[in-house]
């Protein structure tokens, strides 16, 4: 049975470092939760360190200006990883010569390119794929209407051309506001599942904790043991922090509110034993569990 807790400060003296989540844990992509940034001033404040780690598909500076706009600003946390940043880094990397890449996802994550296009190391390939020497998705090209089907033509196109597909966002789906919305890490869970190879960049991939690992100095092993991992996604956070042997809470009031939570007139019910279930369903191991972070 995973253990319940009612606010973070009950476990947080066990902790010199949080790798906390962003959406679903300290905002919905719409506002930011009060009580959740309140929570990580108050860990900074006894020393502690904050590592915000996001499967968000765009570059770190972009990504500090969205959440800066919600009122999560730099006393809030120490360090910021995207899995966009890591996938951008790889992209520069590998664009010796020019690469044409069939972007899925909205001219908006073109971000994740930086100066690579108008250094001509890479150009974009908005609509055919036959031209393309790479795939890179960020996102499906309409997020709330877009379903696995649309994208079968165009993925035995990528398969028949042997085309490695980048994913810079390994998430499912995600929660705006309270509509649901499809994420990368769909559509490169069936392009893997049709045959093609695909390189994931964020959580719960072993590429974007050692950015954090990096930045504490290397953490021994026996220094794993006073980091926890906050997030909402069992796959993702959750099973990241299992696969790197870090303690876990989960928040369940993101991606799984509707599912375990119970609103009341004047308070939420968290269903235990549901929940218990899920987790054993989704065979991943939660330290804690809090209905919403803070």
């Amino acid at each position: 049975m995973t253990n319940v807790i009612t606010t973070f400060s009950e476990i947080s003296d066990n902790y010199n470092a949080v790798i906390c989540d962003l959406w679903g844990c300290l905002h919905n992509g719409i506002e930011s939760f009060p009580e959740a940034l309140r929570a990580l001033k108050k860990f900074k404040a006894s020393n502690g360190k904050v590592i915000l780690v996001t499967n968000a598909p765009r570059p770190i500076a972009n990504v500090e200006y969205q959440i800066a706009r919600l009122g999560i600003e730099e006393t809030h946390y120490d360090m910021l990883v995207t899995s966009g940043e890591l996938t951008s880094n790889y992209i520069n990397n590998i664009s010796v010569n020019q690469l044409s890449i069939f972007h899925i996802g909205g001219r908006r994550h073109h971000s994740i390119y930086k100066d690579m296009i108008q250094e001509k190391k890479i150009s974009i390939e908005i609509n055919n794929i036959a031209y393309a020497d790479l795939i890179v998705c960020t996102e499906p090209f309409n997020p709330s209407k877009d379903q696995l089907s649309d994208y079968q033509n165009t993925f035995k196109v990528g398969i028949d051309k042997d085309l490695t597909l980048l994913c810079a966002n390994p998430d499912l789906v995600v929660d705006v506001g309270d509509k649901r919305e499809m994420c990368a890490g769909s559509l490169a869970s069936m392009y893997e599942e049709m045959g093609g190879r695909v390189i994931y960049f964020g959580k719960p991939h072993k590429n974007i904790y050692q950015e954090v690992y990096c930045f504490l100095n290397n953490v021994s092993e026996s220094k794993k043991k006073s980091i926890l991992c906050i997030g909402d996604g069992l796959t993702t956070d959750i099973k990241g922090a299992n696969n790197e042997k870090l303690d876990s809470l989960l928040v369940v009031g993101g991606l799984l509110k509707k599912k375990h939570l119970i609103e009341k007139k004047n308070y939420t019910i968290l269903d235990e034993m549901k929940l218990n279930q899920t987790i054993e369903d989704n065979k991943v191991h939660v330290d804690y569990a809090i209905k919403f972070f803070g």
